[in-house]
């Protein structure tokens, strides 16, 4: 018997010496192989079986992709017909349709037209006077055909013949908004009997003459309904047994002393511990609680789950109604000139040195409706306004003069050059000063012999 239990037992043990997820006892016959095939199940357990870990799950094929639906979050459900077509997939990259139309004149060729002079306007509006449509359509002026109209049927006076008001009534303006009037008592009364023309939120009454016993009564001030009064309970008991009613006295009931103290000492009171007989404790055995505590101190318990809080807990958040972060408070400045968002043209950051080509920011630094609609004369070859106010240096401010046609000496061009100086604080001179002392009146005074 003993051997068997120690094969059996050994068996056992070998068994599970296979299972990975088991602690591995301490064999004591290691000689004795395990019964069972606990050797197959070294890759295999519950546990693994449950995860999959390790296990290659075989993938969808390419081929086969299209025709199966995808759920994964933000991924796009297409059509299997478009799965393979190589121009619906170009369109998602560049979707562009149709053919390119070739653009004959552009927008800027047609806005960027140089202001015509008052010589070249009367030389266009003469040319255009052999037109028969100029002289009959003038510019600004409606069409002319020669028409000689009596004096009363001039523009001061209206065609047709005018209406007097007492034969035609009202007005169209009173008839379209008519005068509000003060509505009468009885004519309102009318109106609630033949259309029920009631106001909103007004009370329907019938007219009704209430009478009481006392009288007539004011519905205004009469409380409607019986008096209320506290429900009887066990209102059929107590008619059959009138002991049970509280509100009839009763009589004292006189029974014998032993008998009470028998049941004082053998039974048990609701809330009170048992009397033993043991007389006095010295204790108040109504609110005395015998025994040793069942914690040594509070716990958190039932009370505190469902919101034993204290009153400092119990005030309001600090940041309720308000942020207590600097520079997050949503305050605003209270006065007419207050306005909300940001400016379209940030005057109030720095403009960066070099701007890039996908900044689409104004920073005050552009050039605004005018100057589109009515360019400047050298906008054609990329000269700003901005340009004639930088300063520059001596060498290349006799060069620019000199490539627009000015030819005055060495001598000439240093007075020019020093008188121009002295227009700004800083001594530097840009092409608008230097334009400025050349078209002056003492420009050229010194060299007049």
């Amino acid at each position: 018997g003993g051997s068997g239990s120690w094969a059996l037992r050994a068996n056992s043990m070998s068994a599970m010496h296979g299972i990975a997820t088991v602690a591995r006892p301490f064999d004591g016959i290691p000689h004795l192989p395990g019964a069972g095939l606990a050797d197959e199940l070294n890759d295999e357990s519950t546990d693994r079986t449950l995860r999959g870990d390790g296990v290659i799950v075989p993938t969808t094929p390419d081929h086969m992709k299209k025709w199966r639906k995808n759920y994964d979050p933000g991924v796009q459900a297409q059509h299997p017909g478009v799965a393979d077509d190589m121009d619906y997939k170009r369109g998602e990259i560049d979707p562009i349709y149709g053919r390119v139309e070739p653009v004959g004149v552009k927008v800027h060729d047609i806005m960027n037209v140089q202001a015509k002079s008052f010589l070249l306007e009367k030389a266009n509006l003469k040319n255009e006077e052999i037109y028969l449509s100029h002289k009959r359509e003038p510019l600004g002026k409606q069409y002319t055909r020669g028409h000689q109209l009596p004096p009363s049927l001039q523009y001061d006076t209206g065609f047709g013949r005018p209406t007097p008001q007492d034969i035609s009534g009202d007005l169209s303006k009173q008839l379209l908004m008519p005068v509000e009037r003060v509505i009468s008592a009885e004519e309102k009364a009318l109106y609630i009997k033949s259309h029920a023309n009631f106001d909103p939120g007004e009370q329907k009454r019938r007219g009704y003459t209430w009478v009481d016993s006392k009288g007539a009564i004011d519905p205004h001030d009469y409380n409607f309904g019986g008096i209320v009064s506290e429900r009887d309970v066990n209102g059929m008991a107590k008619a059959m047994n009138p002991l049970l009613d509280d509100r009839i006295p009763r009589e004292p009931v006189v029974c014998d002393k032993l008998l009470e103290d028998y049941r004082e000492v053998h039974g048990e009171q609701l809330g009170l511990v048992k009397n033993l007989g043991f007389g006095e404790r010295g204790v108040d055995t109504k609110t005395f609680v015998f025994g040793m505590p069942s914690q040594r101190g509070p716990e958190w318990g039932t009370r505190e789950c469902m919101g034993n809080y204290t009153a400092e807990e119990q005030q309001p958040d600090k940041d309720l109604g308000r942020s207590l972060k600097p520079g997050w408070r949503n305050i605003a400045r209270e006065g007419p000139d207050r306005a909300f968002g940001v400016p379209s043209i940030r005057k109030d950051i720095e403009a960066p040195a070099l701007k890039s080509v996908a900044d689409h920011q104004n920073y005050g630094d552009e050039s605004g409706a005018e100057v589109i609609l009515y360019p400047p004369r050298f906008t054609d070859e990329g000269i700003e306004q901005a340009d004639f106010l930088y300063a520059r240096n001596k060498e290349e401010i006799a060069d620019i003069f000199k490539c627009a046609g000015f030819g005055f000496s060495d001598e000439e061009f240093n007075y020019i050059y020093e008188q121009a100086t002295h227009l700004d604080a800083g001594g530097k001179v840009s092409v608008e000063s230097f334009r400025k002392v050349l078209n002056g009146p003492s420009a050229m005074q010194p060299f007049v012999r």
